[in-house]
This record gives structure tokens, C-alpha cells and sequence, in this order.
């Protein structure tokens, strides 16, 4: 079972990806993303640009020097970190719960075809309803709590992950599944052992997914619900015509999504480090 399951993962030391020469990771992420960095370069200095030749109307753009000094005093503000501890909680604590529930579910699905397609209708219908659409009705019921945005978190991080994990489970190689008849494995060996690893690639997509839709909840919950989080602040800032401020916030939480997508990706190639699409870019 072991060598069925492993076969993909092995490399010869004498192979000539074992021989590649290796790189530090800040140099060679430099190297993939020399031209992302200087795109970002000449979008600020065009941003700059405009402001200070009345291109963009200050009415509504600031200039790029004045955001960024107002986002340099957010980061030495405690209020400002405390704003986004709440927000970083709700949105930690939602994706763990939605995970926890998911998981299995999405296991239970993928195995039982019955059970699938008696569930496919609901499941089509609940989570094509729009997440931001629900927070009025959160709101009613637990207020603008951190309760309400940890709920909101779930239900919109749960969809994703359920299905990925059920798609996962049903591409599995016909030939496990026969090997895992042949040995007559239990239920729960078969998920632990042939099931779970094969859909790993299928989990870590939609955990990628998941955890960008929380953060995109805990915030939006802030800034339409008024719970409290550095959503509820940018709405301040907003509400109280402090444009530099406002801006100062999006790029704040642009650079948290940035950083986001950076460590998803790298932990996803460290995670399928066997998976022939990130072995084909290491080539």
C-alpha cells in the first residue's frame, strides 16, 4: 500500500533534479518576480505623478506619499494593531472551524454516491447564495459581535473546502479504491491512508480558497456590520472624509492579502512537494 501510494514521490539522487543547483528563497522569489515588483514600482510613481499634476483630483486620490505616510503611522498606532487582532481572530477561528467541518463532510459525500446526489440540490442552492448578502441577518441575530463575524467566516469558507474535498475523494484512482477492497481496509483506514492523501491536492486548493474568502468576510462583517476590526475602522475613516487615512487602510489590508497569497503558495509547494505540477516547476 505504502509503495502504491509513494511511488509518485521518489526521487533518484543521481537524477538531474537532484542535481539542480538550489537557490536561497528570497533570491530565486526575487528572480520569479522581478517584473510583478517593477510593475508595483511604476504604479506608484505614476500614482505620485498624478496627484502632484492634478491628474487624479485630490478629492479623491491622495497622493501615494501622503498614504504612505499615514499607513507608517497606522503600524506604530496600538489601536490600530488591536483593530487588527480582532479581525485576525475572527478570521483565524472562522477558516479552523469551517476545516474542522468540512474535512469530514466532504469525505462522507465523496464516498457515498447516494448521498451526494440526494445532498447536490441543497448544496448547489446554499452556497450560490452570495456570503456578504447574509450579514444582515447575522447581524440581527448576534449583533455586531465577533460571534457574528466567525459565522459569517464558516459559512463562507465552508463551500469551498466541502467541495474540493469532495471532488478529491471521487477522482481517486480506480486502482486504490481496488486495493483497498483487495485488503479488505476498514472505513476509517481507507480515509486515513488511500482516500485523505489523494485528495491532498484537491484539499490544499480549496483550503487556499477558503482562507482568502475569510479574509474577505471578516473584513466586509466589519465594514457592512460594524463589528469591531480594521474593517470598522477604514468605515470610520471613510464615514469621516480622512481620504489619506482610507487609503492608508486598503493598502494595508492589499499588502496582508499580498503576503497571504506569497505563504499559501509557498506552503502549498512545500505541502505537494510530490504533485508532478510543482515537481515540473522546479525543472
Amino acid at each position: 500500500m505504502a509503495t502504491v501510494l509513494g511511488s509518485q514521490a521518489v526521487f533518484r539522487p543521481g537524477s538531474p533534479r537532484a542535481r539542480g543547483t538550489r537557490t536561497g528563497p528570497i533570491s530565486g522569489l526575487l528572480r520569479r518576480r522581478w517584473t510583478s515588483i517593477l510593475a508595483v514600482a511604476a504604479a506608484l510613481a505614476a500614482w505620485e505623478a498624478g496627484s502632484a499634476s492634478g491628474i487624479l483630483p485630490h478629492t479623491m486620490f491622495p497622493s501615494m506619499s501622503a498614504t504612505f505616510a499615514r499607513l507608517g503611522g497606522l503600524l506604530v498606532d496600538g489601536r490600530f494593531w488591536y483593530a487588527f487582532g480582532l479581525t485576525v481572530v475572527s478570521w483565524v477561528v472562522g477558516v479552523a472551524i469551517a476545516t474542522a467541518l468540512a474535512l469530514p463532510v466532504g469525505m462522507l459525500l465523496g464516498r457515498s454516491g447516494a448521498t451526494y446526489r440526494s445532498a447536490r440540490l441543497m448544496i448547489d442552492f446554499l452556497r450560490t447564495i452570495p456570503s456578504v448578502s447574509v450579514i444582515p441577518l447575522i447581524t440581527l441575530l448576534f449583533g455586531a459581535s465577533m460571534e457574528m463575524k466567525v459565522i459569517l467566516v464558516v459559512y463562507g469558507s465552508f463551500w469551498p473546502l466541502m467541495l474540493q474535498m469532495v471532488y478529491g475523494v471521487r477522482d481517486t484512482d480506480r486502482v486504490l479504491i481496488d486495493t483497498v477492497r483487495s485488503y479488505r481496509l476498514s472505513k476509517w483506514s481507507a480515509a486515513q491512508h488511500v482516500f485523505a492523501p489523494a485528495s491532498l491536492p484537491f484539499v490544499v486548493t480549496g483550503l487556499r480558497i477558503s482562507v482568502v474568502v475569510g479574509l474577505l468576510l471578516a473584513v466586509s462583517s466589519e465594514i457592512l456590520g460594524s463589528a469591531p476590526g480594521i474593517g470598522l475602522e477604514l468605515a470610520l475613516a471613510q464615514g469621516g472624509g480622512d481620504l489619506s487615512l482610507t487609503y492608508a487602510y486598503i493598502v494595508f489590508i492589499g499588502l496582508v492579502g499580498l503576503a497571504l497569497d506569497l505563504v499559501l503558495n509557498a506552503s502549498s509547494r512545500i505541502v505537494l512537494f510530490w504533485h508532478p505540477s510543482v515537481r515540473g516547476e522546479a525543472q
